[in-house]
This record gives structure tokens, sequence and C-alpha cells, in this order.
């Protein structure tokens, strides 16, 4: 499934699925998995039915399922593909945007 063609609704809703999917392969129920994660029943709830969810919230529940190791690629900075590329890679980054 290519994800960077949907919508926020979309995403949130694929990733509300996947959760749902890998929190019932580890048969948790939806209260287990609030309790190890420190959220809310409700929270999980919401996150599974693709509904509005915090970033901390998500990352709690990751974490609670032992996958928040499955983010690290997303950290990486990209692989340089050209010697231009490797050079502007290694040059500072800005620490502020001009507006």
């Amino acid at each position: 499934m290519n994800t960077s063609l949907m919508s926020a609704e979309e995403l949130a809703a694929e990733l509300g699925a996947r959760i749902r999917r890998e929190r019932l392969r580890q048969n948790l129920s939806q209260g287990t998995l609030a309790e190890r994660a420190g959220v809310g029943r409700q929270t999980v709830f919401r996150m599974e039915s693709g509904g509005n969810s915090t970033l901390a919230n998500f990352l709690a529940v990751l974490s609670a399922l032992r996958r928040a190791g499955d983010l690290e690629p997303l950290l990486e900075p990209p692989l340089a593909e050209t010697l231009d590329q490797f050079v502007a890679n290694s040059a500072p980054t800005r620490q502020r945007g001009s507006r």
C-alpha cells in the first residue's frame, strides 16, 4: 500500500488499522494495551478507529506494543546518491527558518 498518496485522514485510518492488527496479533485487549501505554482505553479505541490522537499517545502505544523501533528508518537521514547530495547533507543545517 502506497501511503505517500494518502490524505491525513486516510493515513490515520491505516495506522489505526495496523495498530489494531498488531494488538490482536499480540493477543492484547484495548484495556491492557492502554494500561501498558499509560493512556485511556478510549484513546486506544479512537486511535484504532482512525480518529485524532496526539503524537505522544501514538508513541506510547507503539512503545507498549514494542514496535517503536520501527520508526528508526524515519529518523535516519536520507542516503546520498550523488556527490552533490553528499556535500549538501554534510553542510551545516539551518537552526531557524527565515520567516
